[in-house]
């Protein structure tokens, strides 16, 4: 990623608040987004860590989405078999005796 956690929470603005995410509460937050329900917008803040998380997990999805985009390579052939020795020794010869 080559992000440190201080050049990531340098971006944003914080203020007291509680975090969505781990549910802690009276700690530095930043607002990340919003989310409706039952027609409702509500604004999700998260905390300094929860931020970074959030980051490292979409850097992470980003990169495997690359991956299953780049044309795969083809399998290397398999290997042949080999039919002779690499010597010119016929194969019905057994193989001398090593003292």
């Amino acid at each position: 990623m080559g992000l440190k956690p201080a050049e990531l929470w340098s971006r944003f603005d914080w203020q007291g608040g509680n975090c969505f995410r781990c549910e802690r509460t009276g700690l530095p937050v930043t607002e990340i987004g919003d989310i409706t329900v039952a027609g409702e917008t509500f604004a999700l803040q998260a905390c300094q860590w929860c931020v970074f998380r959030l980051e490292q997990l979409h850097y992470t999805m980003s990169e495997r989405a690359v991956r299953q985009q780049r044309p795969r390579t083809p399998a290397p052939a398999p290997p042949r078999p080999i039919t002779q020795w690499p010597t010119s020794a016929p194969l019905d010869r057994p193989p001398a005796h090593v003292a």
